[in-house]
């Protein structure tokens, strides 16, 4: 629909600015208006509605000044009448400024426009004689006219003339303009300058663009700070321990490219691609700095100049390779003997020199499935919130032994203990420190092992002097689980709430994180 300004003697309205945007733009060559973003030479305003701002809208209407149709009665703005920004103070209606008040119209005189006039010119009349005379008579009167020798001339070389009128006048021909000769030339040399300065900005950006996708330099993990910054590990060297260990089986290694063409027969691509856009090295460097930094796949991209599906399908690659070969090379379980070697004197202090293992549990925030079975699964009363739940078990010095599969939030301590296969590891004799919430005792006692668990003043209103005794020695000792879960939390990809399509892939990323924990310094230095 097309609208007008309302105020008198305006002619700005849509149609004219539809037009505006359609022109070619002075400052953008071979862009348009609406197209090149510059400023367009006026906007149009609806006028406040009635109910909400009534006071306004008056305000407004009394400064147009318009007569209704009937004489005497007020105007109405009808649903095509605007106010455009030429009429406001600050081009737009302001809290300083709201009202229409500048070139209102009402205070010009009305100029109709004069019918346009023909001018007259005079013509000079030519008046021929109505008499006929013969010609020779006259030839012979006058004797007295000179003669003139003949010409001999040829008729092709003369151009024929071309007239409308009986009489011919000539022209003079217009002198040439030194301004504008000069105008032109400043013009030309002004539009060279121009171009050369356009190719010029685009090498510039296209240079600019070059150097934002530059890959992660290696000159930034220059020491062991930085190492163990960017990716969690404590030094240099172990790092090039962990590559020295992937390397044999990364040219075998075969690409993530989804989870159709995973289980396909198709035959899939060749593990190394002609041109390569990140070694080896790189690929192992991009996934321990997403594991430990929790970045996203767009901005890992953009940091190693590679595309998104690049860099998701690498670190899919990378993490099922390091769980496969140096989770299973690092997260063992430790024989009885080197446990007792390796035993804290806390721990003896306290008696539990026959302490095998301290579990524990703890949950991975999800985002929530779609699935309302999904979501009673995973939901945990505890968290309040979509969770996968993990068994931990570590040694008396801290070391990770042990890490079962991931569970859904609801499932308890004691099934996931039960199911995860931890009971098939346990021997004679052995001490299993835990929580109240892990009901395994008799579990424990058929395999003739026993449970250390703070004691409970369920049934009694006080505790006696050996429970409380009792508690604060089991609760001193089981803080180093609480220590080794924090640490696996340093990776900040577990941090965050991890999306449904990581689900896939949690247990090697658990199992992945605990691995690289496992090489780094041991939390408890003083053993027997």
């Amino acid at each position: 629909m097309k609208v007008n300004c309302a105020v008198i003697g305006c002619t700005n309205s849509s149609y004219k600015l539809e037009k505006l945007k359609n022109k070619t733009c002075f400052q953008h060559e071979g862009k348009i208006l609406s197209e090149c973003g510059c400023v367009l030479p006026f906007k149009m305003f609806c006028f406040p509605s009635l109910k909400r701002n009534s006071e306004k809208r008056k305000h407004w209407i009394s400064q147009l000044r318009r007569e209704g149709k009937k004489k005497g009665s007020a105007w109405e703005p009808g649903t095509a009448d605007r106010v455009c920004s030429d009429h406001f103070v600050d081009k737009i209606p302001t809290v300083m400024n709201p009202n229409p008040t500048i070139n209102m119209g009402f205070d010009q005189p009305v100029q109709k426009k004069a019918r346009r006039t023909l001018l007259k010119h005079p013509i000079t009349s030519l008046h021929c004689s109505n008499k006929m005379q013969p010609v020779e008579p006259l030839l012979t009167e006058k004797s007295n006219v000179t003669k003139f020798p003949s010409v001999s001339f040829n008729a092709d070389v003369l151009s024929p003339i071309v007239s409308d009128h009986t009489y011919s006048m000539s022209l003079p021909l217009p002198n040439k303009c030194t301004s504008c000769e000069y105008k032109s030339s400043l013009i030309t040399s002004y539009v060279s300058k121009v171009n050369s300065l356009t190719n010029q900005l685009k090498k510039l950006k296209i240079k600019q663009t070059v150097k934002s996708k530059q890959k992660f330099s290696w000159r930034l993990v220059n020491n062991d700070k930085k190492m163990n910054f960017y990716t969690g590990i404590s030094s240099i060297a172990i790092f090039n321990v962990i590559f020295g260990l992937l390397k044999p089986f990364l040219p075998s290694i075969r690409y993530w490219r989804g989870p159709k063409h995973s289980h396909s027969k198709v035959k899939q691509l060749k593990s190394v691609s002609k041109c390569k856009l990140l070694s080896h090295r790189e690929e192992l460097l991009m996934t321990l700095m997403r594991l430990r930094l929790g970045l996203l796949n767009e901005d890992m991209a953009d940091r190693f100049g590679i595309s998104k599906s690049l860099c998701s399908n690498t670190f899919t690659t990378f993490i099922r390779i390091i769980a496969n070969i140096l989770g299973q090379a690092i997260i063992v379980w430790l024989p009885s003997e080197v446990i007792k070697k390796n035993l804290p004197q806390s721990f003896v202090k306290a008696k539990h020199h026959k302490c095998r293992v301290i579990l524990d549990c703890f949950e991975i925030f999800i985002e929530r499935p779609k699935s309302l079975y999904n979501q009673a699964v995973t939901w945990s009363d505890y968290k309040h919130h979509n969770t996968v739940k993990v068994l931990i078990g570590i040694a008396p010095n801290e070391y990770i032994t042990f890490l079962s599969k991931c569970y859904g939030g609801r499932a308890s301590d004691k099934f996931i203990t039960s199911d995860s296969g931890f009971y098939d590891l346990l021997e004679r004799d052995d001490e299993v420190m835990a929580d109240r919430g892990f009901q395994i005792r008799e579990e424990l006692l058929f395999r003739y092992c026993s449970l250390s668990v703070p004691p409970g003043a369920r049934v009694k209103s006080q505790m006696t002097a050996s429970e409380c005794k009792k508690t604060t020695d089991v609760a001193n000792l089981r803080i180093h689980i609480e220590r080794a879960i924090n640490r696996i939390k340093t990776f900040r990809i577990l941090k965050n709430v991890l999306p449904i399509s990581m689900l896939h892939h949690m247990d090697d990323i658990i199992l992945s994180c605990a691995a690289l924990c496992n090489l780094k310094p041991a939390l408890i230095k003083k053993i027997v």
